[in-house]
């Protein structure tokens, strides 16, 4: 398990590490950043603001914040399509369990379809 100290993600998040925040609630404590290795002209992630090790262990131990996380997601990126016309065609949301999420810390990949 990273510790949130050495996580890339927080280290963006508190503004001590680089990247580009695209939205963020501060009251749910949500944000959505672009991701640097991207897979589709907009590929975001769309995370809480506090560490947690996976998107599972956030499923499991809080399924209220994981379904807030997907809202979030949705009406963020919506409100997006505007000023990313990529958007336009519709987008995905994706996330990893197990072995395929490489980076500990939970997060819902948005990609727009293309």
């Amino acid at each position: 398990m990273t510790d949130p100290i050495d996580c890339p993600f927080c280290g963006i998040l508190c503004g001590e590490d680089p990247g580009k925040i695209i939205a963020q609630d501060p009251a749910r404590r949500f944000a959505l950043i672009q991701n640097i290795h991207p897979e589709a002209t907009v590929h975001w992630l769309a995370m809480p603001m506090e560490h947690s090790a996976s998107t599972e262990q956030l499923k499991e131990s809080d399924p209220g914040k994981f379904m807030e996380l997907i809202e979030f997601a949705l009406a963020h990126t919506q409100a997006q399509v505007q000023d990313y016309p990529s958007l336009i065609n519709g987008f995905t949301i994706k996330f990893h369990i197990g072995a395929f999420e490489t980076l500990p810390h939970a997060k819902l990949h948005v990609l727009s379809t293309e």
